[in-house]
């Protein structure tokens, strides 16, 4: 279940809640700037939707410092100024979205896509960080080969390969079994 901080009075964030469309959200409510960065710091939060209408607090600078913690922030503000308040909000990792749910639920899209966009180049970066570690034990393994039995490249990489075929076990864990053998 997704935890929402909604920082806004109590009428107003029974309206943020009705623009969350399926459940599966748990929503805590804060009014004070204080009680926003304190939960922000101590929760584990998936999102923080801030009320630009909250008068005991600064929305902007509770939507930055959220947007600063690593967690997803939308600041809802009145359809006037919302084009110069988004350009603004923009650099510091902050959705705007007007007081409507269209245009709520086009910032969520937005957020699910980018959500989306880094799952898909973290495990991109894991795969790559796979194959370098892979790629450095067989290196590892052909040097020790060269260097310890006077193997080429090549005779150690092929001694490596049909270490693996035999064995019935990967490049990687064949090149890991020189290293062990030969270290």
């Amino acid at each position: 279940m997704e935890t929402v901080l909604v920082v806004a009075d109590r009428a107003r964030c029974d309206e943020i809640k009705k623009l969350f469309c399926l459940g599966g959200y748990a929503f805590i409510r804060v009014e004070s700037e204080k009680d926003a960065r304190m939960r922000i710091l101590d929760l584990q939060l998936s999102l923080a939707v801030v009320d630009s209408r909250l008068a005991s607090a600064s929305p902007k600078d509770i939507s930055v410092f959220a947007s600063s913690q690593e967690i997803e922030t939308v600041l809802l503000v009145p359809e006037d100024p919302a084009g110069h308040i988004a350009a603004m909000m923009r650099k510091y990792g902050v959705y705007v979205a007007v007081e409507s749910r269209d245009s709520f639920l086009a910032v969520m899209n937005a957020i699910g896509v980018a959500r989306e966009r880094i799952r898909k180049a973290e495990e991109r970066n894991r795969r790559l960080l796979e194959r370098l570690r892979n790629e450095k034990q067989l290196t590892e393994a052909k040097c020790l080969l060269a260097g310890r039995r006077g193997m080429s490249e090549k005779e150690a990489h092929s001694y490596i390969e049909q270490r693996a075929m035999d064995c019935r076990i990967s490049l990687s864990d064949a090149a890991l079994g020189v290293i062990r053998e030969l270290s």
